[in-house]
């Protein structure tokens, strides 16, 4: 399977509270709470970190197999993205310009 590199959508809003993210899509107003695993794949959602690493940053923080961690990283990456919440391409996007 070719990588992707899965990026937070530019339309939420969002924090971490004791480990777990609150995601608001303004659009609709939708919060959306995401459990410790969930909120380690959002934060990674960078637009410059394959989902490859991202399932071994899930496997070096949880007790989880590595087969089982990928495929529910995929799993939840097209979840967020059918929400709105994420986009995935296959190159990596360039890390944004500092003011």
């Amino acid at each position: 399977m070719p990588e992707q590199y899965p990026a937070r959508s530019s339309r939420v809003a969002w924090r971490v509270y004791d480990g777990e993210a609150v995601i608001l899509l303004a659009e609709d107003s939708t919060l959306n709470t995401l459990n410790a695993v969930a909120t380690v794949v959002w934060e990674a959602a960078d637009g410059q970190t394959p989902v490859s690493a991202i399932v071994d940053r899930v496997c070096a923080e949880f007790d989880v197999d590595p087969a089982d961690a990928e495929r529910d990283v995929i799993a939840f990456v097209d979840r967020l993205c059918r929400r709105g919440l994420l986009t995935v391409s296959a190159s990596p996007h360039e890390a944004p310009q500092e003011a």
